[in-house]
């Protein structure tokens, strides 16, 4: 059945025609969809990871970030979240062998010092034209569109000097993701905001990395935990971030589950969609009980969104 137009309504649609880019109403945005970096449930799916991975797309999650393809077959890992209706957009840096030096250093089987000599050995400046490489036959079978650089450790921030090399060798790996055609992305911890000397870690990166090569995924806790306003990032830099990591942080510097901590949520979430951010992830380091913290992490900050 026909509804009758009023004067009013008709003059108040062919003026939105009238504004509307190309004479077409513009498409309202799609609204960003809550995600959840699997690193959070990582003792779980070491044990089931389809099990697992089915029961993160029960509670609602339709996107998940990744550790590489988790020390296994990405074609199987992509046929695992199709069986279940997830995307991956994104996966953290983790080419074949370091994900077991990863597990083991999360389990604390093997000590800090050698899980960080590991790991940066992994990330060798030198050689990371062929570590996205690597990186980029994952993404490709998981159908992501990021890579991740995930960590600096404090000692390669701690001089002028160590950061020029960290920036020079993410320019050059940004530079093997768009080859590959994929985009680099970064992310950050506390480390990146202690200062040194009178410059920021974090904002050298920013200033001296390529903005259409590079692009960085916000994790708000640890950016937080230093005292910085990630908002005050997204105002000053919009469109250079494109991921966030919703992680809270309670006022003694621990990780909590969101909502319990000092994290605004309410307040970040519009600014970081003004600022181009396109995914958001849910993430905990090492939670007691993973699977109770991404169901009440999706209770609390799936409304926000």
């Amino acid at each position: 059945m026909s509804m009758p137009v009023d004067r009013r309504t008709l003059i108040g649609g062919a003026a939105a025609f009238a504004l509307a880019p190309t004479g077409l109403l513009a498409a309202p945005r799609r609204r960003p969809r809550l995600g959840i970096q699997l690193y959070t449930l990582m003792q779980l799916l070491d044990r089931d990871l389809e099990g697992t991975i089915a029961q993160v797309a029960a509670m609602g999650y339709r996107e998940v970030e990744t550790l590489g393809s988790f020390g296994g077959d990405p074609v199987r890992l992509r046929e695992i979240f199709d069986r279940h209706g997830l995307v991956s957009p994104s996966q953290h840096i983790m080419p074949p062998g370091l994900y077991e030096v990863f597990d083991a250093g999360v389990a604390k089987r093997i000590d800090m010092a050698t899980f960080e000599r590991e790991f940066i050995a992994a990330f060798s400046f030198d050689r990371v034209e062929g570590l996205i490489e690597a990186c980029a036959q994952q993404a490709k079978a998981l159908g992501q569109t990021y890579i991740v650089w995930q960590i600096s450790w404090p000692s390669q921030l701690e001089t002028r000097a160590k950061i020029d090399a960290l920036v020079k060798a993410l320019n050059r790996a940004a530079d093997t993701a768009h080859r590959e055609g994929f985009t680099l992305a970064y992310h950050n911890h506390s480390q990146e905001f202690t200062k040194v000397g009178t410059d920021v870690p974090y904002d050298l990166i920013l200033k001296g990395t390529n903005p259409d090569r590079l692009k960085f995924e916000m994790d708000l806790a640890w950016a937080t935990a230093a005292k910085v306003d990630p908002v005050g990032y997204f105002r000053r830099y919009p469109g250079r971030f494109r991921m966030v990591h919703m992680k809270d942080v309670g006022a003694d510097g621990n990780v909590r589950d969101p909502g319990t901590g000092i994290v605004p949520f309410k307040r970040i979430i519009p600014a970081a969609e003004k600022a181009g951010v396109e995914h958001f992830y849910v993430e905990y380091d090492v939670p007691k009980d993973p699977m109770a913290t991404a169901k009440r992490a999706y209770g609390y900050l799936s409304p926000l969104l």
